[in-house]
């Protein structure tokens, strides 16, 4: 199989991040995946591996910097390379209404989803730069660009994340470096409860689909730049 590089996807053990996974690895990519279920982990990494791709799994909380910072520096030894790809598909989402939100839960999904991938896109540009090539894949939501109820924690840290991933383009773009933000609408991963999943099945995008719409994208000649790619299920919102 045709080594097109190393690919670290954040959140991966499972919806969206193993999705992506999965098509990198059969696009050539060697893959490296993050995230906090170690079980889990595991798991999606042995059956990344049965495709026939170098597949490493290394347990990280994105939260904590230490924690990013050895898990990148797992990834460079295993592999002997830093990522050539950073796609981030972690985080967390919680519903209540404002008053029921708490301080603690505020700060933990702000943790999570924004600087999180702070963190995370802070250990591998430095590497992309030297290489004056990369590309990093912020997955956000729907929840980016517009506002929902009961959502005030989770909307807030995507509308941030959206807002530090703009400003990481700017200036990445000059150092040869790609960051596209992608906008999933309603996808049927367990983001959702049971009962919402079955429910609208027919009104929720794969994984699949998400992780598509990605490749297609980074397939472009490296003087083109997809910067948003906003997908939303063909019936709309949910």
């Amino acid at each position: 199989m045709k080594d097109n590089g190393l690919a670290w996807v954040v959140g991966a053990s499972r919806g969206i991040g193993y999705a992506c996974a999965a098509a990198l690895a059969r696009e050539g990519y060697n893959i490296a995946i993050s995230g906090r279920d170690e079980v889990k982990l595991k798991e999606a990494a042995d059956s990344l591996s049965a495709s026939g791709v170098d597949a490493l799994s290394v347990l990280c909380d994105i939260s904590i910097e230490e924690q990013v910072k050895i898990a990148n520096k797992k990834i460079a030894t295993h592999f002997g390379r830093t990522p050539d790809v950073l796609i981030n598909s972690a985080g967390i989402s919680p519903w209540s209404t404002f008053s029921e939100t708490s301080v603690e839960e505020f700060d933990l999904t702000i943790a999570t989803n924004t600087r999180g991938m702070f963190l995370t896109s802070r250990q591998v540009l430095r590497d992309m730069y030297a290489k004056s090539s990369g590309t990093i894949v912020q997955i956000l939501s729907i929840a980016a660009i517009k506002a929902y109820k009961n959502g005030a924690a989770y909307v807030a840290s995507k509308f941030a994340a959206l807002g530090f991933t703009n400003a990481l383009r700017e200036e990445a773009r000059a150092h040869g470096v790609r960051v596209i933000a992608v906008f999933p609408g309603a996808t049927e991963t367990e983001i959702w409860d049971e009962d919402m999943r079955a429910k609208n099945h027919d009104r929720m995008m794969q994984p699949e689909d998400i992780a598509e719409a990605i490749v297609s994208a980074m397939k472009l000649p490296n003087r083109a730049l997809v910067e948003e790619i906003i997908l939303r299920p063909i019936l709309g919102d949910i």
